[in-house]
């Protein structure tokens, strides 16, 4: 890791340091991990280090000298005091965090004492024999300033306080452009970054509370895009099992064989390709959670061998003879009714009652209109900020829209309409209702709250046309929940039953089930 060398020169004490030097006579230089100067700094008078670093030999030597120093400051990790090749004192403090060393600080440029004759001839011949005109080199040379060994102790104690400062501030600004993995999964899974307030939702927080710091298996229904998996994570890094691994899996995507070589691992031989021994999902989730996604579609053979998990913690790999031990948080997650499978046979009545420990059903978005307008433009916002372009506005027409839609595709299906969209106005600022799926118009203006009833036949007519459509309407946003509708409509649940019947939406709902 290097320096964040720009950032750390703008400090208030790395600019004091520089006022000193030039005080106190000292030129004072900067050089990363490996040795390459970064920054100098002279004094403004410092006539004698620029003249001599004319010279090719006599800047080779002082190159060969600071190599040196470097070498011995990373060794000891102590400031080293050492004359340079003309003569003159040299401070070099390395700058480490912790075990890495991030670069040097030198200063530079002062005599310790004032020089007698014989010292300055012996000087002055030194720098001749590295090319400087020795008759320059001397006059240059009694300008040089003097500091005490006193001062000397003082100074570099100032430069080892700078140093530490340095690596301090080197390491909050680290934390803010590298943060630590665990902590930003924590954050960004925390349920402050779940986007609603809807009543469905919150309770869900509240039984998530609860439930969070146990170990009991979860059963999340939902339909597709409803956010199961988000909710696995939350529940994983909201957990004592938060810094050992999650692990989702789609038990949908894999035929029966290879979803078993998948989850449990195969041993070499097993079956043709297993060229090599394989460790399954199970074995890397171990004391991590476990997401088993679309459980429902798992084969009875397979179901065999999770509940053998649940149970008792055990499992073999293919073609294996060894029992396994894992301790691993299982989430399962399903779009289908398991209860209705276990009734038809298709699906293990124990296992079912093993994974149904805690069942957290997640509602379509079409039963929480009041959270459609915060995701849209939460995604808005998030793709706007992602391609680095203004955030762009929703027209009122399209929040409209969007409020009163079905949303089959539910989030996701959401999600991918506000990309569309955003992408399709080009450099507009605002989206408008041209640029919406036509799926989505077409649904909405077939609902009576999006258009005006015709002003055609009786009035009779008219008031039965309003009522069908705003009975359909409910009962497709409720799922065809009757009693829920009804209570919506502030009429009996029989009632509404009959007027399903009178408009005949019972055809409509037999149509849905088949």
């Amino acid at each position: 890791m290097e320096l964040f060398w720009e950032k750390v020169l703008g400090l208030r004490i790395s600019k004091k340091l520089v006022e000193v030097c030039n005080n106190w006579g000292f030129n004072i230089h900067y050089y990363n991990s490996i040795g390459q100067e970064i920054r100098s700094v002279y004094r403004s008078d410092a006539s004698l280090c620029n003249y001599v670093e004319q010279s090719p030999l006599a800047k080779q030597a002082c190159n060969n000298w600071i190599k040196k120093l470097t070498t011995e400051t990373v060794e000891s990790r102590q400031p080293v005091v050492e004359r340079c090749p003309i003569g003159l004192m040299g401070l070099m403090v390395p700058i480490f965090n912790n075990d890495n060393c991030l670069g040097y600080v030198m200063a530079v440029g002062v005599l310790d004492h004032a020089l007698g004759a014989k010292e300055i001839d012996d000087l002055t011949n030194d720098a001749s024999q590295l090319g400087v005109d020795a008759v320059e080199f001397e006059n240059k040379l009694r300008d040089v300033p003097v500091v005490t060994s006193e001062k000397l102790e003082v100074f570099k104690g100032l430069l080892q306080t700078m140093v530490e400062e340095m690596v301090i501030y080197q390491r909050e600004i680290t934390k803010e452009e590298h943060p630590n993995p665990l902590i930003e999964m924590q954050k960004k899974f925390d349920f402050s970054s779940v986007v609603g307030k809807s009543t469905p939702l919150l309770r869900i927080f509240g039984t998530l509370e609860k439930i969070i710091p146990s170990d009991s298996t979860v059963l999340l229904l939902g339909e597709s895009g409803t956010g199961k998996e988000m909710i696995a994570r939350i529940v994983h890094f909201n957990s004592p099992r938060r810094d050992k691994a999650f692990i989702a899996e789609n038990c949908s995507a894999f035929s029966e064989n290879l979803l078993e070589s998948e989850l449990f691992g195969h041993e070499k031989g097993a079956f043709t390709g297993a060229i090599i021994q394989k460790k399954g999902l199970f074995e890397l989730a171990d004391g991590g959670t476990f997401l088993l996604d679309e459980v429902g579609d798992t084969s009875p053979a397979l179901q065999t061998k999770l509940l053998r998990v649940l149970q008792d913690g055990v499992f073999k790999r293919v073609g294996g003879t060894k029992f396994i031990h894992v301790d691993v948080r299982i989430i399962a997650a399903t779009n289908k009714d398991l209860k209705k499978m276990v009734e038809k046979g298709t699906f293990r009545e124990d296992l079912y009652y093993r994974l149904n420990e805690i069942k957290i059903h997640l509602p379509p978005l079409r039963e929480r209109t009041e959270d459609v307008l915060l995701l849209s433009n939460y995604f808005l916002t998030k793709f706007c900020t992602e391609r680095n372009i203004p955030v762009k506005l929703l027209s009122e027409e399209v929040l409209e829209y969007f409020s009163n839609y079905s949303w089959p595709g539910n989030i996701r299906e959401l999600q991918n309409e506000i990309k569309r969209t955003t992408l399709l106005s080009g450099f507009d600022t605002v989206i408008h209702r041209k640029l919406i799926s036509p799926n989505i118009v077409e649904e909405v203006e077939k609902k009576s709250y999006l258009k005006k009833p015709k002003a055609t036949g009786t009035l009779k007519s008219i008031i039965e046309n309003i009522e069908r459509d705003v009975i359909s309407e409910g009962l497709e946003r409720t799922g065809w929940n009757k009693s829920k509708l009804a209570r919506e409509l502030g009429i009996s649940r029989k009632n509404l039953i009959l007027k399903v019947l009178k408009y005949g939406l019972e055809k409509v709902e037999k149509k849905r089930r088949s």
